[in-house]
């Protein structure tokens, strides 16, 4: 393993990779500051752009764009109260506290070295895991993928989003838009109406621009608001109130170290994602600090533990994704869809046949974090401006980048018509609270799930009870039990304390 380490260093440290880096961060920061865009359409919009590129380059792009995008949300979280991610609102409340104290240097550098910090602790966990994960996962037949697969379906069915049912009906849409054209398996087609332009399936980058960035545009200008306007920071006359000192880092680094694990394990766990790492590790430092009268109000160490679990589930959410083929989040998904893009399919095989690629990734993955500190650090003032900009002058570029891109992923006019077409299924989606991220999601997985499917017939022919056979089959079967009834509790819970305090 060292020797791939090494050999993924060495890889990286050429000047395409590095511009790949350099350039990804700075993309990522600007479109995580600016509210209403968030780290997946940051990802979506460029992902187009790395189709003619090295896959090492490339793949190493998206996923700088992605550590830097989730941290990017924490600019506009601290300077104006409106979190760029869904993962930032707790700094929100934290980092404004103290950004109206004169202390936004605090808080930006706060937010920063907690983050990185996440980021690059998450990373070599992954370095250190995913390979000896994949070995465990190669033992495992298509059936044993087969629930495994399931399982993952349930999971994130069941943890995102406000509605169970809602969440699992998003993930089945995106599982039946996957089977229109011919099937790999059997060669039949399915789901065309006689258009022969779908004879190869719809093109994921078009389908994804659709319906998780164009939307967002038409809700913008429904809205007409959010037209930006100019950040007006207090300033405070002590020095130190605008930067974070080394004994104010070293005296939150146990609560970074502790939220740092909490992200890890929640990444690693499908479904889930950073703002559920958030809340808990915001929560649980809450629990046991010496002040939790200052979690709220202005509290650095209550910055330190939302960032840096946030952040860290950008490294730990890969680990699923790369060991058994199944994306940890919405992000997670996105970039599988890139991997396949660049002929690299996520799953234990990929340790063996694309070594050199996954370790140079991996390098490059924690040399983002390096740029990062140095990039953000030296571009605080410009981020802030960045920051307010008027809504007008941002949404008409993402647009134009929508189009070009999804033209460019197949140089053919029908994706820009799958483009519009589902741009109006994914406002539609919004419209009736559905999940545009599980969507993709099931459409990603839906393919592997049907070759397990296929292949664990073909295993047992028409006895069908063998499929039960295997423990892990029973125990994966058991797991997604576990996780519908817990969630199901919980919600029921949850309904009947906001009863209470209706009644109240």
């Amino acid at each position: 393993m060292i020797e791939n380490i090494l050999n993924g260093f060495a890889s990286v440290f050429e000047f395409g990779p590095i511009l790949g880096i350099v350039v990804g961060v700075i993309i990522g920061i600007v479109f995580g500051a600016i509210p209403g865009i968030s780290a997946i359409m940051a990802i979506a919009i460029m992902l187009p752009i790395t189709f003619y590129m090295d896959p090492v380059i490339g793949i190493c792009m998206l996923l700088a764009v992605y550590k830097a995008g989730i941290y990017g949300g924490s600019i506009s979280a601290i300077l104006i109260k409106t979190p760029g991610a869904a993962a930032s609102f707790l700094t929100a409340q934290d980092g404004h506290a103290l950004t109206l104290k004169g202390k936004a240097g605090k808080a930006l550098d706060t937010s920063l070295f907690a983050s990185v910090t996440g980021e690059a602790l998450a990373t070599l966990v992954l370095i250190l895991v995913a390979a000896p994960i994949s070995v465990l996962s190669l033992k495992a037949g298509p059936i044993e993928k087969l629930f495994l697969l399931i399982f993952a379906y349930t999971v994130i069915g069941t943890m995102a989003g406000k509605s169970i049912p809602k969440g699992l009906i998003s993930c089945c849409l995106g599982m039946l838009f996957a089977m229109v054209g011919m099937s790999n398996i059997t060669g039949a087609t399915r789901f065309t109406f006689g258009i022969t332009e779908l004879m190869s399936g719809i093109s994921f980058t078009p389908m994804l621009l659709g319906v998780l960035v164009m939307p967002e545009v038409i809700n913008v200008a429904l809205r007409r608001k959010g037209q930006g306007s100019e950040v007006t920071i207090p300033k405070s006359k002590k020095p130190a109130d605008g930067r974070m000192s080394l004994r104010e880092y070293l005296s939150v680094f146990p609560t970074i170290l502790k939220s740092t694990g909490i992200g890890t394990f929640i990444g690693a766990l499908p479904g889930l994602g950073s703002s559920t790492a958030a809340f808990i590790a915001y929560g649980e430092a809450r629990r046991t600090t010496k002040e939790p009268q200052k979690y709220g109000k202005g509290s650095v160490e209550g910055i330190a533990a939302a960032e840096s679990a946030n952040n860290a589930v950008c490294g730990s959410s890969l680990i699923p994704m790369l060991t058994l083929g199944i994306p940890g989040d919405d992000v997670a998904a996105l970039l599988m869809g890139a991997f396949l893009i660049h002929g690299l399919t996520p799953g234990p095989m990929i340790f063996y046949e694309s070594t050199e690629i996954i370790y140079a990734i991996f390098a490059g993955f924690l040399i983002t974090d390096v740029f990062l500190l140095v990039i953000a650090r030296s571009g605080f003032k410009f981020f802030i401006k960045i920051a307010s900009l008027p809504r007008f002058y941002i949404f008409p570029c993402v647009t134009v980048f929508a189009v070009v891109g999804a033209y460019a992923a197949g140089q053919d006019m029908n994706d820009v018509l799958i483009l519009i077409a589902f741009t109006i299924f994914g406002f539609l989606m919004k419209k009736v609270d559905l999940n545009p991220a599980l969507f993709i999601i099931g459409f990603v997985l839906a393919p592997f799930l049907e070759q397990n499917l296929d292949q664990s017939l073909a295993i047992v022919g028409d006895q069908y009870h063998l499929l039960f056979a295997p423990p892990i089959a029973l125990f994966f079967i058991f797991l997604s039990a576990v996780f519908v009834l817990s969630v199901v509790r919980l919600r029921k819970r949850e309904a009947s304390k906001l009863h209470g305090g209706v009644n109240e």
